[in-house]
This record gives structure tokens, sequence and C-alpha cells, in this order.
């Protein structure tokens, strides 16, 4: 379980995915939120570092980290990482899931844009994809490409919420309206798919439903995505996600 503060402050950076997490029962609620800890780990790397040489050494102790889990080595002790452990061996994770989240992360070191909307998928794909794909095997599920559809579409969707932050940047070389469209495709094909999924891994993925008035908000005529971020109240969001999970379908 992880301690107060730390879940505190998973609330201030990841509010949608714990949300959903609630609807796990209270030992998949902990396992979610010990993973979503474990990926703010990496995802805060970027804005700790001054160095891209710095934060290289910071995934590489990541890296060493789930060596130690898979090689069956003492893990070192940390709060996400020794709990963490646990559960990866536990509900059977491939070792090269959490390989591949971690270097998709490391891609946010990379001050190059994305050179096309197919790398944006791809890098959506490989982080918010992937961690949703362990989610749902932390579940005790199985995940298909449905499910990798979905982190792909959850991820455009985000970067299309950060558009005014990334402009200049990882996004200079993207269309805004492209991006949303390719956000909402991603998740209608992920849509049929998801349904097949048992109801008790459904907390892993049901964010997913938060992303047609994120699409909406985000390209309403009086957004300025230049200037502008959207805004979503809580109790919408918590609304749309227990309408998702009584349904079963995003």
């Amino acid at each position: 379980m992880l301690s107060e503060p730390t879940l505190e402050q998973l609330k201030s950076v990841d509010p949608d995915r714990l949300r959903a997490a609630v609807f796990a029962d209270k030992a998949g609620r902990e396992r979610l939120q010990l993973l979503y800890a474990f990926h703010y780990e990496l995802a805060k790397v970027p804005e700790l570092v001054s160095e891209v040489m710095i934060g290289q050494i910071r995934y590489q102790w990541w890296r060493d980290a789930v060596a130690e889990i898979y090689e069956g080595k003492p893990v070192r002790k940390h709060e996400v990482a020794t709990p963490l452990a646990g559960i990866l061996l536990q509900y059977n994770v491939p070792r090269f899931w959490v390989d591949r989240l971690i270097d998709g992360r490391e891609r946010d070191l990379d001050p190059r844009p994305f050179a096309n909307l197919n790398e944006a998928k791809d890098y959506c794909r490989q982080t918010s994809g992937v961690l949703m794909q362990i989610a749902v095997k932390l579940l005790g599920a199985e995940p298909d490409d449905a499910v990798l559809s979905a982190g792909e579409a959850w991820g455009l969707t985000g970067l299309a919420r950060a558009y005014a932050h990334y402009q200049k940047g990882m996004l200079s070389q993207l269309d805004y309206s492209e991006l949303c469209t390719a956000a909402r495709q991603s998740q209608k094909i992920a849509g049929k798919g998801l349904r097949t999924l048992p109801g008790s891994a459904f907390p892993a993925i049901a964010y997913v439903a938060l992303i047609p008035s994120f699409i909406s908000r985000l390209t309403d005529s009086k957004h300025d995505p230049h200037t502008m971020t959207v805004s979503y109240g809580p109790l919408l969001k918590q609304l749309r996600l227990m309408g998702a999970v009584m349904r079963g379908r995003v």
C-alpha cells in the first residue's frame, strides 16, 4: 500500500486513472495505485532533471530495479519498487511490457518533435497503451490489441489537451485537428474489443469513457488550442465513469 502523502500526490497528477481504479475491489485498487505510482516515477523524470544524461541515469535505475525483480535478486528498498516486485510476478506481467514502458517514457527526454502522426501514435501506444495493458493484467484479465488502442486514444487525447504547452516542442510538426481526430478514431477502434473484457478488469480501462467529452471540448469552436486548456469537472467525470462501469462499455 502506498503512503498517504504519495497517494495524495498521485491524486493530483493522475486523477482520472485513480477515479476509475475506485471501482475495483480493495486489493485490485491498491495494485492499480501502485502501478500508477510506478508510472509517475517514470513520467516525472524529465521535470526533475536539467540534463539528459541525468535523466537517462534515473531511467537506468528503474531498469536495474526491474532486472532485480525478474531475475530473482534482492529488490532495492523503495516505496514503489519493493512492493512492485510482488504484484508483477504474482500476475505474470511480461518483463518486456515493463521495459517497453520505461523506454517509452524515456522518449520524453528527447527534444525532437514527433515527425508525424504515426510517430505520436506509437509513443502513445508504448506509454499509455502499455500502462493500460499492465493494469488489465493486474486485475486478472488478458489484454488484447483493443486495450493498446484504448491506451493510444487516451495518450493522443492527453497530447491534444497539452497542445498549448507542447506546440513549439514535441507537437510542433503535428496538426491539432488531426491529433483530435486520431484520438477519436482510436477510441472507436478500441470500443467493441473492450466489451469482451471481464467486468472485474473494467476499472483498468474505464477512464477511456472520458475521451468523447474531452474531444468535444477540445474541438469546440470557442476553444483556442494555442492558448487554452479544457476544464472538465470532477463530479461530471465521476458520473461518466459510473455510467461506463454500470454499462460495461466505454
